[in-house]
């Protein structure tokens, strides 16, 4: 992974077997980021999605292990009420033939580059367990 900054926003770029999860995070822990939203584009070779359902307050994940172009991965960064960042994203790919398949980003590995654009915010915001919806959402202030 390597970065390049203006102060408020980064472009990251992940090279080959790179973790997109996994880098945002440890992009964000060497930055002392706690609150921000990234997009970015890319190749993987290996993706693990997911879908949740609020019915059963549970997610059901696949594995997708196959050359796949990044049309769009969106998502953001917030700690929960412990403390403990969360890098949540969603993100669509493209097989070869255009079919496309998406959901919630467990991780994904990087076959070709990945390249992000990541927004740090000025603000303290952060995540706390929903019991209606069984996840954890952000805590904003009522206007």
């Amino acid at each position: 992974m390597k970065y390049h900054s203006d102060g408020k926003k980064y472009v990251i770029y992940l090279t080959r077997r790179e973790e997109i999860i996994g880098q945002i995070f440890e992009f964000c822990q060497k930055e002392g980021i706690k609150n921000g939203f990234f997009y970015g584009i890319g190749a993987v070779d290996r993706a693990e999605l997911a879908h949740y359902s609020v019915d059963t307050q549970k997610y059901t994940s696949f594995m997708l292990e196959e050359p796949l172009e990044g049309v769009s991965i969106v998502g953001n960064v917030f700690p929960d009420e412990e403390g403990k960042l969360i890098v949540h994203a969603h993100a669509s790919f493209s097989r070869p033939n255009g079919e496309m398949v998406g959901g919630h980003l467990v991780n994904a590995r990087v076959s070709g580059v990945g390249e992000i654009l990541f927004t740090k915010l000025e603000t303290n915001l952060s995540k706390a367990y929903d019991p209606e919806t069984g996840l954890k959402v952000l805590q904003m202030n009522k206007s």
